[in-house]
């Protein structure tokens, strides 16, 4: 194998061009930068995708190295290694980043520099040369902390990535003022193309956190009150069934009322498109089943989770607010954010969609909602999400700004430590409140957790049903554990 590794890095010296000028002092955006490019050549080396890899270069690697002479290397030295296994960036000097590559049989190592428009200018393939011992810690480097999350972060999704049946995952990090996002994969399977702050993805029940809010800016307009019983806003021939007149709409909001996850009709609906299980159920459907609903469980007694109690919940807000769900959210939480990628639905002209895939990685519809919007309808951004996390950063002064703090006050307790607030689950982590939720379709996995008071927040989104629970708790918690 080492007769190998010596042929890989006498044909791959050719790749490594003489700079012009000194190289200016690393920055920590130029490492961040070095380390995205670093994460496409990997994806692509997986997928033994050449073009793609030679793509990325710039002219100077162009003029040396011909794409028909590049993709001999690639094929003939390098793919008959296997996959990348794992990947870590060991030192970052000199505007060039080296790479340990973990592969079944061997390391190597990878230098790879950029030029001014980021484009690939040295790649060198060699030997794996060792760890470098390590280095004293300077207290005067800036950045070294963030760069360490950087690495952290790219490892963790990369774990994600790597599975097989995933494609796209985009993630936004709020932490110490500053606010960073990083973006995997590919939108769509095969087209090569990274999402990026203004792909939407399905953002399942982390809707329910915008339902609940509306919930709440209708409590603090004195609109409604949340100790209401639900049957104050239903038909009559719906509100005289006496197991529905001891829930509240806080209940629907806390998971609290009783009402199971799904309503028991909803299976015939299903069954004609099992793959879209809410399309078609309608508020007539949802009216039946509530007319003819006998509890099992008393209101206020147990946390059970009910994407039926959001699905009524909004169905009861958009009544007595007199306009259908999705406007409500434009108007009274979107707007005054400036959210302006967050929708039911999304204008096709303008804005972006991921495709969605199923946990096998194929292709599947995007559901439709109908009656239950409330509860798993909205598409967003990772840059829209993170603007709706920093919002629980503010002291509130306006009605949106004090709704979105009644929707973190404690309503109900879940053993073994789980509190609930409004659709929010709030878990104390060392001596931090997280305030979290999580979300999931047939298609797309998303996650989503903030903590006010240190000013931290993750996002997560994928465009397949793998969840990414595993992802955004792993940042959190190594955010929460390098807390001064």
């Amino acid at each position: 194998m080492f007769a190998t590794m010596n042929r890989i890095r006498c044909i791959l010296l050719v790749l490594l061009l003489p700079t012009s000028s000194a190289l200016a002092q690393e920055t920590d955006s130029q490492q961040r930068i070095n380390q995205a490019v670093f994460n496409k050549i990997e994806y692509h080396f997986n997928l033994q995708e050449t073009d793609s890899i030679y793509a990325l270069a710039g002219p100077k690697f162009k003029q040396s190295l011909s794409q028909q002479a590049f993709g001999e290397v690639m094929s003939q030295q390098l793919y008959p290694l296997g996959q990348i296994q794992s990947a870590e960036m060991t030192r970052y000097e000199q505007g060039m980043g080296i790479y340990k590559l973990n592969f079944l049989s061997t390391p190597l190592q990878v230098v790879l520099g950029l030029d001014s428009l980021h484009r690939i200018e040295t790649l060198l393939f060699q030997p794996f040369a060792g760890d470098p011992a390590p280095k004293q810690a300077d207290p005067a480097s800036r950045g070294n902390a963030a760069a360490n999350l950087d690495r952290y972060v790219d490892s963790v999704a990369l774990t994600y990535s790597r599975k097989g049946n995933t494609h796209a995952l985009a993630i936004g990090i709020v932490h110490q003022g500053k606010t960073n996002s990083y973006y995997y994969g590919e939108t769509e399977k095969g087209n090569k193309q990274l999402p990026d702050e203004n792909t939407l993805f399905e953002i399942g029940s982390i809707t329910k956190t915008f339902t609940a809010t509306l919930l709440a800016y209708l409590a603090q307009t004195q609109r409604l009150n949340l100790d209401d019983s639900i049957t104050k806003y239903l038909p009559d021939s719906v509100a005289a069934n006496p197991d529905l007149q001891g829930i509240t709409l806080q209940q629907l909001a806390n998971h609290t009322s009783g009402l199971p996850r799904l309503p028991d009709n909803i299976d015939a609906i299903a069954a004609g498109h099992p793959d879209n299980p809410y399309k078609g159920y309608t508020r007539s459907h949802l009216y039946a089943f509530l007319k003819s609903y006998q509890a099992t469980v008393p209101p206020d007694s147990i946390y059970q989770y009910s994407n039926l109690g959001f699905g009524l919940l909004g169905d009861i807000l958009s009544t007595l607010y007199g306009k259908p769900y999705n406007e409500m959210v434009q108007e009274i939480i979107c707007k005054p954010l400036g959210l302006r990628n967050t929708t039911e639905q999304p204008d096709a002209k303008t804005q972006y969609v991921a495709k969605v895939y199923n946990d096998k990685g194929n292709e599947t519809p995007m559901w439709t909602f109908d009656a239950f919007a409330a509860h798993g309808s909205l598409k967003s951004t990772v840059s829209d999400l993170v603007a709706y996390a920093k919002a629980h950063f503010k002291m509130p002064e306006t009605d949106l700004e004090h709704a979105l703090a009644l929707t973190r006050q404690f309503t109900y307790f879940n053993p073994p430590d789980t509190d609930i607030g409004l659709a929010w689950h709030m878990n104390l982590i060392g001596d931090e409140l997280v305030y979290w939720h999580n979300g999931g379709t047939f298609g797309s996995s998303s996650y989503i957790a903030f903590t006010p008071d240190r000013k931290i927040a993750i996002v997560v989104l994928s465009n397949t049903a793998e969840p990414v629970d595993t992802v955004g708790k792993a940042i959190l918690g190594r955010i929460l554990s390098h807390l001064p």
